[in-house]
């Protein structure tokens, strides 16, 4: 009888620890970042424009995406490439170090809507202040080979900052961009209108 006890125990106790790694795993992974086709928006077509990129800013996250969010939503900017049209579909945290921008923009001539994402990654510099890095991606949503930098811009023009030729809703954010699969990006081709008033 002893022994049957002491055997339940032992499986008792393996169960318990047991659960208790598989807690410790999900709360690593939720904390991991997400590989960078996991936040792409995606499309419908097989073979489309897109431009993915990572892009490093010197201010925090939360500066960084107040100030997307604030070009994606006020009344006082206006997009310099054509005046699109921006759409913010979503703006969530979705770890205690990720927040996750979804959006869509319509171009000027009102033909195509792409889709895109800004996923941030906290980073501390060797100073401890906080810094930025996003994984950006804009993707067309239609058969493109070409699109003359569009999704480049689409991107850009949600952070690009005075010295840029842009205009800041509140923030100016320095940053630093490196593209993983954004050949079209020339920064000439987003600053396209004129814009007064």
């Amino acid at each position: 009888m002893a022994f049957f006890v002491r055997t339940l125990l032992l499986l008792f106790i393996k169960m318990i620890l047991s659960v208790s790694c598989m807690e410790d795993s999900s709360s690593s992974a939720a904390s991991a970042a997400l590989p960078f086709d996991k936040t792409c928006p995606g499309s419908p077509a097989w073979t489309h424009a897109k431009c993915k990129m990572t892009v490093k800013f010197q201010q925090p996250c939360k500066t960084v995406i107040s100030e997307i969010n604030l070009r994606l939503t006020s009344p006082k900017w206006t997009d310099p490439h054509n005046r699109g049209t921006y759409t913010q579909l979503s703006s969530s945290r979705i770890s205690p170090n990720h927040m996750l921008v979804k959006g869509s923009r319509l171009t000027g001539d009102g033909k195509y809507t792409d889709l895109f994402t800004f996923y941030t990654i906290e980073k501390s510099s060797s100073s401890s202040s906080e810094q930025c890095e996003v994984n950006a991606c804009s993707e067309s949503q239609v058969f493109s080979i070409l699109d003359f930098s569009t999704n480049y811009c689409n991107l850009r023009n949600l952070y690009c900052n005075s010295k840029d030729g842009c205009a800041p809703v509140e923030y100016e954010l320095d940053h630093e961009e490196i593209y993983v699969d954004c050949h079209q990006n020339k920064k000439q081709n987003c600053i396209s209108a004129v814009i007064s008033g």
